[in-house]
């Protein structure tokens, strides 16, 4: 081979070499600049989670308004939308029988008074007369009273029967068996067993009050009476019980059929009210006739004993009881007139002036307009995470700018599907009272769920998961960058994440952004 000739080779193996350098570092520049680096260290803070719902603003208070007893409406003093105060009339029956009594009572009160001064002036003849009279009298009040008494249980018997056996038979099937069953579907399991059970109940006290009134005649002594009233009542409070769990199981029932059977429940409420009511207007008169005896008694042995300074004070003591009296009818006035218990709005008002209402008929509706909390609907992925006492911020539609403080009180555990997705309430309580928040208006709510102070804290796109496992890539001094494995606390709003374990304080890592 010539000098010439080798010449040649050395050059063209020198330019084949220089030709792959140049290829590789254009191949390696256009590698690198397809991935650019941003870095982060990781730093101490704190750090918050927190879950974002939107709620509504609901009252506290949110009374149904109901009368102790039954009657004509003859006033009604406010509208729906007016603001009432406590204390304040809303509505008013008619009141002209019991003003009778009241002014009956008042003439009793003025003639314990006038005897009070005659025994002063001492005992005559004719006084003695009158007050066996009068003890007469009462005697054949209550002898009356007590010969209601059979009468007044039959009436109470055949209403609560009607309204078990014939009102509530659309209600369940094998109603008067052992195991009676709903005809419609009932989304609160405890209130169908309460009313099913309840059902067997009030089917078998009905029976047995059926064989203990047909033992009962105008012959039956006081006691029995009494006895069988008394069991009477009790029997009531729990046909009682099964109507009030038979309506909520309705209310709370999914089927549409379920909503035509209210209004059955509420007459078959009402007829064993009324029941009720007048087995106990039977037992006042009862022992009101007592009453009289007894001081008709008083009075006559008052009158054979002489005016002494005893019966001076003892019939001191029957004024006493006679203004008591007043007292009473007053306040048998005072149960005639609905008064507010709160201050608030009237969101209801089913009241009409000549309209008759029965006792415990619910007659308006009364919201606070101060006491508010928020209900929220979330969502199931995050209802575990939210426990009763959380602390919550609200920023409401109607005030951008502002913050509410305030904390969960109630987590509902039954869920409600809304577009597909299993939901469940929260209840949230404002800490402050506003008046400008109005029922209904719409509040962004954030639920603090988790809170990590002095954290190791990294920005959340810094993290990648690889074999189903979370890292980071560490930068070491050395410009050579490592994935090291991490443990992941909560996940703050801002884009940051705490870190657990795997790095350390003023470690830097790589955030990698694809161009």
């Amino acid at each position: 081979m010539t000098l010439k000739t080798l010449f040649k080779s050395k050059l063209g193996i020198s330019a084949t070499v220089i030709i792959i350098l140049i290829a590789g570092w254009i191949i390696n520049s256009k590698l690198n600049s397809k991935e650019i680096y941003d870095l982060a260290d990781v730093k101490r803070g704190d750090i918050i989670e927190e879950i974002i719902v939107t709620g509504r603003i609901t009252p506290v208070d949110k009374l149904d308004l109901t009368l102790e007893r039954g009657g004509k409406i003859s006033r009604v003093y406010v509208t729906e939308g007016d603001e009432v105060r406590p204390g304040q009339m809303l509505v008013e029956l008619d009141s002209s029988e019991l003003r009778a009594s009241l002014e009956e009572a008042e003439a009793n009160a003025k003639v314990q008074k006038a005897k009070l001064d005659e025994l002063i002036r001492g005992a005559r003849p004719e006084n003695i007369q009158i007050a066996k009279t009068a003890l007469l009298k009462a005697e054949q009040n209550l002898a009356n009273e007590y010969g209601d008494v059979t009468q007044i249980l039959n009436d109470a018997y055949a209403k609560t029967d009607d309204a078990v056996r014939n009102q509530l038979s659309a209600l369940f099937i094998n109603g008067d068996g052992t195991n009676p069953q709903f005809t419609f579907s009932i989304s609160d399991p405890q209130a169908q067993i309460d009313a099913q059970s309840g059902r067997v109940v009030a089917g078998a006290e009905l029976n047995a009050w059926k064989s203990e009134l047909a033992a009962l005649n105008l012959q039956s002594s006081a006691s029995k009476l009494e006895a069988a009233t008394e069991r009477a009542l009790s029997r009531l409070e729990k046909i009682l019980f099964f109507l009030n769990r038979t309506m909520d199981a309705i209310m709370d029932s999914p089927s549409s059929v379920a909503s035509t059977y209210r209004t059955s429940v509420t007459a078959a409420r009402s007829a064993v009210n009324t029941a009720i009511s007048d087995i106990n207007g039977n037992i006042q008169n009862i022992a009101s006739e007592k009453i009289a005896i007894e001081q008709a008694e008083n009075e006559l042995a008052l009158q054979f004993a002489g005016s002494t300074q005893e019966d001076i004070h003892a019939q001191e003591a029957q004024l006493a009881q006679a203004e008591a009296s007043v007292a009473v009818a007053q306040a048998r006035i005072s149960q005639t007139q609905l008064r507010s218990p709160i201050t608030g709005v009237v969101s209801r008002m089913d009241g009409k002036v000549g309209e008759v209402i029965t006792a415990n008929d619910a007659v308006t509706t009364i919201i606070s307009n101060l006491k508010l909390r928020v209900e929220a609907d979330v969502p199931e992925v995050d209802i575990g995470k939210i426990q009763i006492g959380n602390h919550t911020s609200v920023v409401f539609d109607a005030f951008s700018q502002e913050i509410f403080e305030g904390s969960v009180i109630k987590i509902d555990p039954a869920e409600v599907v809304i577009d597909g997705v299993p939901t469940y309430k929260i209840k949230l309580l404002l800490a402050v009272d506003d008046p400008r928040i109005k029922p209904g208006m719409t509040a962004n709510v954030s639920v603090e769920v988790a809170r990590a102070t002095n954290a190791l804290l990294l920005p959340s796109r810094a993290i990648f998961e690889k074999d189903g496992r979370r890292y980071v890539s560490r930068k070491l001094p050395n410009g050579t960058i490592e994935d090291i494995m991490i443990e992941l606390g909560i996940r703050g709003t801002n884009g940051e994440v705490e870190i657990r374990s795997g790095i350390q304080e003023s470690d830097t890592v790589v955030i990698p952004e694809r161009t």
